[in-house]
């Protein structure tokens, strides 16, 4: 975040960031924190013979001392010791719980844009991680009245969710921007971090205290989170009143006349058949069903396939989120350079980053298909995979402003209305695989089906994407506005141009009048 800064303190854009960054991680750590802990949650449930265990399985699987292992020649069962607290939900209801998050979560995408617009990002994005840090506070109650009633209280923090992420785009096209956006949309790996931080931590708060405590602590953190936010965050530079008066220039200066502070008609017919969107919306949805594939389903891979305990599971499941920030924040100061240096255009730059998420993605999804029973080339790939997917914040998410930053909001909407469905997709499809059936091929399939998915989109993005500034950006009527604005402004200063001559020629006549006399 290279601006210029005020005397004694962070530049207010460098704020902007890190509030940002720690806003996004509290918002997936939110809705991964089930993820890990429906490990402690559910009862190893009892072979009945019909179930087919994985040929990988060890035995060093433990959930916080409270199972006990015995070993038998045909395979390895897990009894549990502390039943009052641990439910009986087979495969089908646990891929419900983790799915639910997701089922309304796309219905107030494009309503978030749109409110974005008219309350800023300040408001919806604020509010809409307060009430899923809130409700999650209420998991452990739900949890012990009924599956279904926590897949309910799930169900209605994707709706709260939904708000959260396109209405940034709002907030960052007034401040960020376009040769500086990719360093600035790496603030989106902060759900990389949170989800990264969350693996671990909660393998840790399972171990030390129980799975209940897994989700106070985390809605606690997003309320302090909220806090901060509320007290730091304005959504126009011009409205901050610690910005300084060079990091405001600079903001305005760079930014120029691609925003209009109206109210403007939104051109739907436009953007919804948009071409470059649509490619652009393609290469998301595939992204994002490999990313979401890994995230919600790496603890369980790991856990019934190589039979990984616990904390292992934590630590090894959050390392590739770490992985994925620091190459997202590198893969954007490139790209910026690359722009600032005029040496690749904007499409070039954002077909870089879209290569690098689908199909590189898609290469390594296809070496975890074939790992087999390799733990350590399993770990590598899934790894790689969820790692190379963090330049989408150089490619798909900073495409959405570059097509119109006017109507960035609504576009981010769009996007994640759409894809957002493989966040409950992929779960079914996984819960369909495996169920009773925690092979390795089972898992083969899984990884193959999402390599599949990535790669196609990534090729035609390749071939066929654009990300300049649409026409539809500015309306017809905005235009004319804009053109009676330039064409008065014009002769307005063509009249003072005038006023001055005629007041420099009367002067001149007066002197050469005293002259004479």
């Amino acid at each position: 975040m290279a601006l210029p800064r005020g005397k004694g303190c962070l530049s207010c854009t460098t704020v902007l960031w890190y509030i940002t960054f720690v806003g996004c991680g509290v918002n997936y750590m939110i809705r991964s924190n089930i993820n890990i802990a429906i490990v402690a949650m559910v009862k190893k449930r009892p072979s009945d013979g019909s179930a087919v265990a994985s040929e990988c399985y060890h035995s060093d699987f433990n959930l916080t001392g409270n199972y006990s292992l015995n070993e038998s020649l045909s395979q390895v069962e897990l009894i549990d010791v502390d039943d009052e607290i641990r439910f009986d939900w087979d495969e089908h209801q646990q891929s419900v719980v983790m799915g639910a998050f997701f089922w309304l979560y796309w219905a107030t995408q494009v309503p978030a844009g749109m409110m974005a617009q008219y309350f800023g990002s300040k408001k919806v994005f604020g509010i809409g991680n307060l009430m899923v840090s809130i409700t999650t506070l209420l998991i452990p109650l739900s949890a012990s009245l009924d599956y279904r009633a926590l897949v309910t209280l799930r169900a209605f923090q994707g709706v709260c969710g939904g708000f959260c992420f396109p209405s940034l785009s709002y907030i960052i096209s007034r401040w960020i921007p376009t040769n500086e956006r990719g360093k600035f949309m790496s603030a989106f790996m902060g759900s990389s971090v949170g989800a990264a931080l969350t693996f671990p931590l909660c393998g840790m708060i399972i171990h030390f205290l129980n799975w209940q405590a897994v989700f106070y602590i985390t809605g606690a953190i997003g309320i302090l989170w909220f806090i901060g936010w509320w007290y730091l965050v304005y959504d126009n530079p011009v409205d901050h009143p610690r910005i300084s008066e060079s990091e405001l220039q600079h903001i305005q200066n760079a930014i120029g006349d691609t925003i209009s502070e109206k109210k403007l008609p939104i051109p739907w017919f436009k953007i919804l058949t948009s071409w470059p969107l649509i490619v652009n919306l393609l290469l998301a949805w595939g992204c994002i069903w490999g990313m979401f594939t890994i995230l919600t389903q790496a603890p369980t891979y790991f856990r019934n396939v190589h039979g990984w305990s616990v904390q292992k599971v934590g630590f090894f499941s959050g390392l590739p989120h770490v992985c994925r920030t620091s190459f997202a924040i590198i893969v954007g100061y490139v790209c910026d350079h690359l722009l600032s240096s005029g040496k690749l255009s904007v499409t070039a730059v954002r077909k870089l980053a879209g290569f690098i998420t689908n199909i590189l993605q898609g290469i390594f999804m296809l070496g975890l298909a074939f790992s087999g029973c390799n733990s350590v080339m399993a770990t590598i790939c899934l790894t790689a995979a969820l790692t190379v997917s963090g330049a989408e914040t150089s490619g798909s998410l900073a495409t959405y402003i570059d097509l119109s930053p006017n109507f960035a909001g609504v576009l981010m909407g769009i996007g994640n209305m759409i894809c957002v469905t493989p966040g409950f997709l992929s779960a079914a499809v996984v819960g369909a695989l495996t169920y009773k059936n925690q092979s390795s091929e089972q898992w083969k399939k899984i990884f193959l089906i999402s390599a599949g998915i990535l790669l196609p989109p990534g090729f035609l993005h390749l071939l066929r994407s654009s990300s300049e500034v649409q026409e539809w950006n500015f309306p017809k009527s905005l235009a004319k506005e804009l053109k009676h604005d330039i064409s008065a402004k014009d002769v307005e200063a063509q009249q003072r141009l005038t006023s001055e001559h005629e007041t420099e020629d009367h002067q001149n006549t007066e002197e050469k009048q005293n002259h004479i006399l």
